[in-house]
């Protein structure tokens, strides 16, 4: 794939700090005009108390919220990112991604997009402060926010009490429920579940399948989603076998799964027809939801008792650099899901990887794909001239039908999850290419 360069069109962005006093307040943005300049005014001891007062309640009584109106400015976004900590890489990386969206638009649009940008930190307490700053004191129209699924009920919280809206990139499922001001722009698990199920009927012709799964929370949620879209689709789960992550020997684990039947090395067998009665499987499909790392160990020990001949498959939780080192060729014929593949054959995809290799002199992951199209999406709710309050917004972006970024087709639905077309990936003789 070709990699040109990007015209002048990447030095007309602003980072703006939107209020004159606005670098004393949490880890905002200063102005700036080239994206290598940017620079995080650092948080405060003291976080600032901004934002709707509470009502006092008589003993008793439940308090009551009384929300300030807060005139936003419609140029103005702001954005989440974990700039410090153990993800802070990922958290600018995907920064680099909000700012390459607001330059681009900013080229043709009468007046630069403001960013206002945040440090989530670690934890609930960080996200709930940046929220609030961005919401109260620096004005923004909308929140892009990057987050893990703990910090992103925190984050949802805040953003419904401030009454901002907030779209979150994060995993977790059910966030939106905390209500209209909040939406999601991830390819939830749900969506990979009914993706990968779905293409393995209608594409791969598979009806039979088992679930190798870990002790975790992921495993179990995904055990629980994929089993119930294998039955909707109108296949047959056949059984479903979990295992502790700390483990290295899974030969218990497939010995349940295959019902004794696969095939011990260097065992005699007494008889044809004791030798036959080990050979055949009785599905077609295993489904793993876990990191590539294991799944490698898991496939090399599936081979080595001769556990061939069916379909294996993963969640995005497989997409990872790992997954085609030493050991990768037993997961050969493979296929999962993902929101982005940096080689996919998507225009829009490979225009958003060549705009961010010209930008940054490195290819984007899925995270940055996301931060991306999330911010363009949001500019382009925003230059309609009928958005012209917060209310405006959510429900213009509540209205999105077939917006096409470098992570597919999104539309948002009642739930406010944009609902996605997942990438379905396949590894093939130690490559990666996508089949849908």
């Amino acid at each position: 794939m070709s990699k040109y360069r990007l015209s002048a069109v990447l030095s007309f962005v602003f980072l703006l700090a939107l209020l004159a006093g606005c670098v004393k307040g949490p880890f905002v943005a200063e102005k700036h005009a080239e994206v290598s300049d940017v620079k995080i005014v650092e948080r405060p001891a003291e976080p600032a108390q901004a934002g709707p007062p509470e009502e006092t309640a008589e003993p008793g009584e439940p308090s009551v919220m009384v929300p300030l109106p807060v005139l936003a400015d419609r140029q103005a976004i702001g954005c989440i990112f974990p700039l410090s900590g153990r993800f802070a890489d990922e958290g600018r990386k995907a920064l680099d991604a909000a700012l390459l969206a607001a330059q681009i638009f900013s080229h043709y649009s009468s007046s630069p997009w403001k960013i206002a940008v945040a440090d989530g930190g670690e934890d609930a307490g960080g996200i709930k402060q940046a929220v609030a700053y961005l919401a109260d004191q620096a004005k923004v129209m909308a929140i892009v926010a990057v987050c893990g699924a703990s910090d992103a009920v925190a984050a949802a919280a805040e953003a419904q009490r401030r009454q901002v809206p907030l779209i979150l990139i994060s995993s977790k499922e059910g966030v939106t429920q905390t209500g209209e001001y909040v939406f999601q722009h991830f390819l939830t698990p749900s969506q990979q579940a009914e993706a990968l199920a779905r293409y393995a009927l209608d594409t791969l012709n598979v009806a039979i399948f088992t679930i190798l799964y870990p002790e975790d929370d992921y495993g179990e949620e995904m055990l629980g989603l994929f089993g119930s879209e294998v039955g909707k689709i109108g296949g047959k789960l056949l059984r479903s076998v979990s295992y502790n992550k700390s483990q290295t020997d899974f030969t218990a684990q497939i010995q349940k799964l295959t019902a004794d039947k696969m095939v011990r090395p260097g065992k005699t067998y007494a008889t044809r027809q004791e030798a036959k009665e080990h050979e055949p499987l009785d599905f077609e499909a295993i489904f793993i939801p876990d990191s590539a790392f294991r799944v490698k160990m898991i496939t090399s020990q599936l081979a080595f008792y001769s556990v061939r001949g069916v379909k294996l498959l993963g969640t995005s939780l497989w997409h990872s650099p790992e997954l085609l080192k030493k050991g990768g060729e037993y997961l050969n014929g493979a296929f999962f899901t993902d929101s982005f593949y940096v080689n996919g054959f998507l225009p829009e995809t490979n225009d958003f990887v060549d705009a961010y290799y010209a930008a940054y002199g490195r290819e984007p992951a899925g995270m940055e794909a996301l931060t991306y199209d999330t911010t363009r999406l949001v500019i382009r709710v925003l230059e309609s001239s009928a958005v012209g309050s917060r209310a405006d917004f959510i429900r213009s972006l509540q209205a999105v039908t077939g917006f096409c970024g470098a992570t597919g087709c999104i539309s948002f639905r009642d739930s406010r999850v944009a609902y996605k077309n997942a990438f379905i990936l396949k590894v093939e003789n130690g490559k990666l290419v996508q089949v849908k």
